[in-house]
């Protein structure tokens, strides 16, 4: 019962807060004055809006060439926050929008909507938006590229290492291993330190740069020893190749060091070093227009 009575009055609030919506920033639609962002209801009408159908509305603001998509959640004010997304455009204005504006844009939206746990917070925080100054976002560092492969077994650590840091070039680097017990085992006669299952991962500031990267890392012929303790190139496995956010986070260690590796025993102690850094979590995430 006191769900039904909160489900009740949030739509009283949702209501409420979309006829002051309406009111607020219909008067710029109706003028088409581009100075101002005009409204455009999406739906669905707040009580016939569901938990996968939540209402949504769009304003648009042509000075700044960008869009911003509301939604509001089932739990919306008294549980959880609006959700707002932002969009491109493409009425060519001058200054260009990019993924980095969007998404210092959208953090804006909801750092304010964060200070008003349980409130109708719409309005609010899109008045951040009226005296917007693009080139004042911070914007991270866009256009920054990962590269993930595996390699199968590396039969001298030393040599690939040395060879994998040659390799970066100075950029972010994490290698994530397992060591391989190869007492009495003629296959690893001229290993030095070899392992297996080896992650790495590395960052690059430009397209370009992760290109060459990986160039060098196929072509190297002492990458790594092979099994006879002759330089040889590795066979290797992309897992995956990515644009970071702009905002994304290097792989540098905790430590700040650009090159380090960790070993690691279970597939759960390689998810809590992989995961944080894979595309599901650090990528550019090409988003369609509403």
């Amino acid at each position: 019962r006191q769900s039904i009575t909160m489900d009740n009055q949030n739509r009283v609030e949702q209501i409420a807060e979309l006829k002051a919506l309406r009111q607020q920033y219909g008067r710029a639609t109706e003028q088409n004055d581009d100075a101002d962002p005009t409204f455009e209801f999406l739906g669905p009408k707040v009580p016939q809006a569901t938990v996968e159908n939540p209402t949504r509305m769009q304003f648009s603001y042509e000075e700044h060439d960008f869009r911003v998509t509301v939604t509001l959640p089932s739990g919306y004010p008294s549980q959880t926050s609006p959700m707002f997304q932002v969009n491109a455009l493409g009425n060519q204005c001058l200054t260009v929008i990019t993924h980095g504006h969007e998404e210092a844009i959208q953090e804006l939206l909801e750092e304010q909507a964060s200070y008003m746990p349980g409130m109708p917070c719409v309005a609010t925080s899109l008045m951040l938006l009226d005296d917007l100054d693009l080139t004042s976002l911070d914007l991270g560092h866009p256009g920054r590229c990962r590269s993930i492969f595996k390699v199968d077994v590396v039969n001298n650590s030393k040599q690939f290492t040395k060879s994998l840091k040659n390799a970066a070039s100075g950029n972010p680097c994490v290698y994530l291993y397992r060591t391989i017990e190869c007492q009495n085992n003629a296959k690893f006669s001229f290993a030095v330190d070899p392992w297996r299952a080896v992650y790495c991962l590395c960052d690059a500031r430009n397209k370009k740069e992760a290109v060459d990267f990986m160039r060098t890392i196929r072509t190297d012929k002492a990458m790594d020893m092979d099994m006879l303790g002759k330089p040889g190139r590795i066979q290797l496995t992309v897992i995956e190749e990515f644009e970071i956010k702009p905002k994304g986070k290097n792989v540098n260690s905790s430590s700040g060091s650009v090159f380090e590796g960790y070993e690691y025993r279970t597939d759960k102690d390689l998810d809590e070093l992989m995961n944080p850094f894979s595309a599901t979590e650090a990528a550019v995430m090409v988003r369609t227009s509403s």
